[in-house]
């Protein structure tokens, strides 16, 4: 076999690992490039507190609670609701959010009423709080970055909105109670760092207060429930309609702000396809399982842009190489074939050669072999002797003697008798 040919098989099994990888291509979505998150288990916790018990009732997070809490629902969502809850019941409810979360595919929290920050830390505040102690931080309130860690701590997945930025008259009570230390008291929420797979959505900018609204719902849970229920967008498209929404409700006095680390695309209902996009998917549909980058091309001269745009270039490209490594075998198995028959002919040949030369010397073998016969046989014995020849061989009785015929002997010469 020449240097560099290779083994038709060694080609076949080449061709056999490329379809492998092609039956592996990834095929993006339809409706988007990127991943999306998986709609597993979905988990929500929602809150709305409006009457509390030491400063003035808030008109909006009850009704805001309780129709979100609705649209979640209706979007598969298991809701853990509480409505004007004091510390005692918000610890429970938190809890039981916590246990619900284990195993989530994604968590989301809803939290409307008064939230207050000292030192950095976000505070979501009870109806019983009356925040006229010190201690009152640690006994009356509810971290927010507890119900923030545990979350992200069961669920790849995490959401949080905070309609909490309200103006707060609390907050007086605790200056008071810090004294020289309230300075440590911001206004509004502080900003919070979102970890891995995780969005915080702000009803306002940081160090800024929400409006509460004059409707049945605040100008941020408005907006959110009305793309929430209506838009087939992904989360971070749907917050930037909201955002457009509150500052036009409020003259851009109110500009709601997120920090995220989303890992994946998060939408609330199932992406429906266009009617372009479905066209597209039924043109890809028609071309994605041919052999032929010439039908691929066809969906590519279509939508050279398109969701599977990149998908058909490799698709192409690696049914290319697979045809040169098809091609490059069958010319292989061809030369492969032509060594084989030189060989088989050469084997001929040289077994032909082996049976021509064998009775050549099995003839002198016979003429040596008859050489010591004939000395042999010329050794005279008692009672006569036997003489032998190329003829064969004859008995000499005693007393005589063989004359050999033509300087021979054996059959066919006399014998002389007295």
């Amino acid at each position: 076999m020449k240097v560099g040919t290779v083994a038709p098989g060694h080609f076949m099994r080449s061709i056999e690992n490329l379809l492998v990888l092609l039956s592996i291509l990834v095929v993006g979505s339809a409706v988007g490039i990127g991943p999306i998150e998986a709609q597993g288990k979905r988990i929500a916790l929602v809150i709305g507190n409006s009457e509390y018990l030491h400063v003035p009732r808030l008109e909006n997070p009850k009704n805001d609670a309780m129709d979100l809490a609705a649209a979640l629902e209706g979007l598969g969502f298991e809701v853990r609701k509480g409505l004007d809850l004091d510390k005692a019941g918000m610890d429970q409810t938190v809890r039981e959010f916590a246990e619900a979360l284990v195993g989530a595919s994604a968590g989301l929290l809803f939290y409307a009423g008064h939230g207050l920050q000292v030192s950095g830390q976000n505070y979501l505040v009870p109806i019983d709080a009356k925040l006229t102690t010190t201690a009152a931080l640690d006994f009356e309130l509810i971290r927010l970055d507890l119900i923030h860690r545990t979350m992200e701590r069961e669920a790849g997945t995490n959401i949080l909105f905070l309609d909490a930025c309200r103006n707060n008259p609390l907050a007086r009570n605790l200056a008071r109670a810090l004294g020289t230390r309230s300075m440590q008291i911001g206004r509004g929420l502080a900003v919070v760092e979102s970890g891995e797979g995780t969005l915080i959505s702000f009803s306002t900018q940081p160090g800024n207060v929400a409006l509460d609204g004059t409707g049945r719902n605040s100008p941020f849970a408005k907006a959110l429930l009305t793309h929430i229920a209506t838009s087939n967008e992904d989360l971070l498209t749907i917050l930037i309609n909201v955002r457009n929404d509150v500052m036009a409700a409020t003259e851009r006095r109110q500009v709601p702000w997120e920090h995220s680390a989303m890992t994946a695309r998060f939408f609330f209902a199932e992406p429906k396809a266009s009617a372009d996009q479905e066209a597209e998917i039924a043109s890809w549909d028609s071309v994605k399982d041919s052999s032929e980058p010439a039908d691929l091309r066809t969906y590519l001269g279509k939508y050279p842009l398109g969701a599977f745009a990149v998908v058909a270039r490799n698709l192409i490209a690696a049914l290319e190489k697979q045809q040169e490594m098809a091609k490059a075998a069958r010319q292989n198995e061809k030369n492969y074939g032509e060594v084989l028959r030189k060989a088989q002919e050469e084997l001929r040949k040289a077994q032909e050669a082996a049976k021509s030369a064998a009775p050549r010397k099995t003839s002198q073998q016979d003429a040596a072999s008859a050489r010591k016969q004939e000395k042999a046989s010329s050794q005279p014995k008692s009672g006569g002797y036997t003489t032998c020849g190329r003829n064969g061989c004859q008995f000499v009785p005693p007393g005589c003697h063989a004359v050999r015929k033509g300087g021979g002997g054996g059959l066919g010469g006399k014998i002389v008798c007295p």
